[in-house]
């Protein structure tokens, strides 16, 4: 299904850079808190190259979330590739000051407007590989970008991932096609053993992703429903023009790839 957030929480993402902007308001308490704890589950399932919290409509007097955003640095730093997290915050606020008393000042990068702390993460975006290809909403784009994935699986020695990435880039870049009928962005980024995909388009409307199948016999290899069968993780997001549909594959527990830098036996 579609990602449906509550009124008090805001999600954007930026297919280029694969940047992740959460804006959070209205008063901190117990739902909120549950809100915001599952909203950046959803975020870091994704795995942004980078999630910029901006706090500035939050109101929190007693500092009481500033546990909630150190926590999430700490979630952040722990995955491979590490997740950049930076908050948007103004310094005259009690969660700002609780947060420098945390540690934010070594741990944690604080900025008091949007625009610095958007470049500030662009500009610490790590030289991850990634491979892009805008495309024309017409028959021929499934087959662009599954050439597009191949490359990917060739280049990073992710062979196990190749046809299921196939399926399903094909999936979201048909889709796209179908119902959105505007120019398409394709990006394949590496995440460590596994793969992003990301569809962008022009259409501001989200699709129902389905919910995945709980056994082989409610699979339905047919559009977001194979999507959802085949990937780890889906999911989709609004972006300042449109929006982006994305899905992670890994590789099944306890399967290995080949690295291309080191020579095997």
């Amino acid at each position: 299904m579609a990602d449906h957030l509550p009124t008090s929480i805001t999600l954007t993402a930026d297919a280029a850079s694969r940047v992740i902007e959460l804006a959070v308001r209205g008063r901190w308490d117990r739902r909120l808190h549950a809100e915001v704890a599952d909203t950046l589950r959803k975020c870091f399932a994704q795995h942004p190259a980078a999630l910029i919290v901006n706090l500035h409509d939050l109101d929190d007097g007693d500092a009481v979330s500033a546990t909630v955003w150190m926590s999430a640095r700490m979630v952040g730093v722990d995955m491979d590739p590490p997740v950049q997290v930076v908050v948007c915050v103004s310094t005259a606020v009690p969660v700002a000051a609780r947060l420098q008393r945390l540690g934010a000042r070594r741990m944690l990068p604080l900025y008091a407007g949007m625009p610095q702390a958007r470049s500030a993460a662009v500009s610490r975006l790590p030289l991850t590989e990634r491979l892009v290809a805008r495309m024309a909403p017409t028959a021929q784009a499934p087959s662009v970008a599954r050439g597009l994935v191949a490359a990917a699986c060739s280049a990073w020695s992710l062979p196990g991932l190749l046809y299921p990435a196939k399926l399903v880039v094909s999936e979201l870049v048909l889709n796209a096609v179908e119902h959105a009928g505007t120019e398409i962005e394709v990006t394949i980024s590496r995440r460590g053993t596994g793969i992003h995909i990301a569809v962008a388009d022009l259409d501001p409307r989200l699709p129902d992703m389905p919910a995945r199948p709980r056994s082989p016999a409610d699979q339905c290899h047919t559009g977001l429903s194979a999507v959802r069968s085949v990937a780890t993780i889906a999911g989709t997001m609004p972006t300042p023009h449109g929006k982006v549909v994305w899905a992670v594959l890994r590789p099944p527990p306890g399967e290995t790839h080949v690295d291309a830098a080191q020579p095997t036996a």
